[in-house]
């Protein structure tokens, strides 16, 4: 059940599943690390994405020219101006490292969004993994962000499958491989 998992380029593709051209506010160039107890003895291994045993989530910002994402969607852009959520005023996350409070957050969450289709994760746990990070990071606004994600991720981003017993289903079905 443990067993780890590396996917080719060809499958890496089906899971990202490109579609329509984004707006990218943010670039990560470094690897970002999370680890949360609603993962534990899941693993996968993909080019953006790593999930380790003990729960430990990796956004792999050091692959290629780093991460992007849109911050907390939605977003679009009209007459040269971002139109969409807020990400929160600046915060220190570290020494020299200022960043809007639902930075790592939405980060976090939007590659789980993007590896819906072969992540051993349901759309309920990125959704509590994203309140959980908003909370810690002191966001005021951390309810009404989740009830966003909660009322409308499966809409924009076409999450509308996998429970949890179809994730535990498929973790079986690798370790029996």
């Amino acid at each position: 059940m443990n067993k780890e998992i590396n996917y080719t380029s060809e499958i890496e593709q089906v899971c990202l599943k490109n579609g329509k051209h984004k707006i990218w506010k943010f670039v990560e160039k470094n690897d970002f690390s999370y680890t949360t107890d609603i993962l534990k003895n899941r693993v996968c291994d993909f080019n953006w994405l790593s999930i380790s045993k003990d729960g430990k989530i990796t956004v792999k910002g050091s692959y290629k020219d780093g991460y992007a994402w849109d911050g907390c969607t939605p977003k679009m852009n009209l007459f040269h101006i971002t139109w969409g959520n807020f990400d929160g005023k600046l915060k220190r996350f570290g020494k020299g490292n200022y960043k809007p409070y639902t930075y790592y957050a939405s980060m976090v969450h939007d590659v789980l969004y993007q590896y819906k289709r072969c992540a051993p994760i349901t759309r309920k746990e990125a959704d509590r993994i994203f309140y959980n990070m908003l909370k810690e990071s002191g966001f005021m606004w951390t309810p009404v962000f989740y009830l966003g994600v909660r009322a409308f991720g499966w809409w924009f981003c076409g999450w509308k499958y996998k429970t949890t017993k179809e994730v535990e289903d498929g973790l079986k079905d690798e370790a029996e491989k």
